[in-house]
Formats: structure tokens, sequence, C-alpha cells
């Protein structure tokens, strides 16, 4: 059997080695080849699944803060109304409160003793009752009275 030699170059020296190793040391090498490709291609698939899943995460985050600013723009709109039906409501107490004053202050001008007095008499024709007229009476017990606004 004839043997027939390759003159290998590679960073060693050089060698003559025979063709059968020679095509073994090929094949290792492309096995080689072949296995950190595999491995190259598992870790760029293992990369993409992380990247889509952190994608996935960026999105879903996103759309709860999406969902989260739409809720606080609505729950501020409605603090805003509140606050405007609140200051409407305090002005319109402010203002039933001076009527109310006012009115409370006539009341108290108007039934003054001496100008019911005056008005009984001159205007509308009250006179004083004489001595027969006056009933005096007794009571044993405290009594009180009661008014039913009906």
């Amino acid at each position: 059997m004839k043997q027939t030699y390759i003159f290998e170059q590679g960073s060693e020296a050089h060698a003559f080695v025979t063709e059968r190793e020679h095509e073994e040391r090929l094949r290792r090498e492309r096995e080689e080849l072949k296995r950190k490709r595999r491995a190259r291609a598992r870790k760029n698939a293992k990369l993409l699944r992380i990247k889509r899943r952190r994608f996935r995460i960026s999105l879903v985050a996103g759309a709860l803060l999406f969902v989260m600013f739409g809720a606080f723009v609505f729950l501020e709109n409605g603090i805003t109304s509140s606050i405007r039906n609140i200051s409407s409501c305090e002005q319109q107490i402010s203002d039933i409160k001076a009527e109310n004053s006012a009115l409370l202050s006539k009341i108290n001008t108007d039934a003054n003793l001496s100008n019911v007095k005056k008005k009984a008499t001159k205007e509308l024709g009250m006179k004083y009752a004489k001595s027969g007229q006056i009933v005096y009476y007794t009571m044993d017990e405290q009594d009180y009275m009661t008014v039913d606004n009906k």
C-alpha cells in the first residue's frame, strides 16, 4: 500500500502527514466547526428568546404605564371638577348666610316691641284692653307650649 504525504502549513513547524491523517484532521476540524456553529446558534436562539421576553415585558410595562397615566388624568379631572363644585357650593353658602343675616337683622328691627306697638295701634287700629276685658289665672304646674309645623 502506497502512502501519500501531504505538506501541512500552520502556526507550528511544517510537517508531512499521511493523507489519512490529513483527512482525519480535516474531518475533526469540520466537526469542531459544526459544533461551534451549533453552540453559537443555540446561544443566538437563547439571546433572541431573552430579547423577545424583554420586549414583551417592556410592551406590557408601557401599556400599564399608559393605562395608569390615563387613570391619573381621569382622576385628576374628577378632582378638579369636584373642587369647582365645592367652590360653587361654598359661594352659595356664603350668599345664603349673608341673606340670612340681612333677614335676621330686618326681623330684629321689625320685631322691636315699640315698632310692633306703633304699627298695631296706628296702622291696624288696635286699642288697649279695658279692665273688664283682662282675665288673670294661675297655674299649678309648669306648662310648656308646642308648635306644630303643618
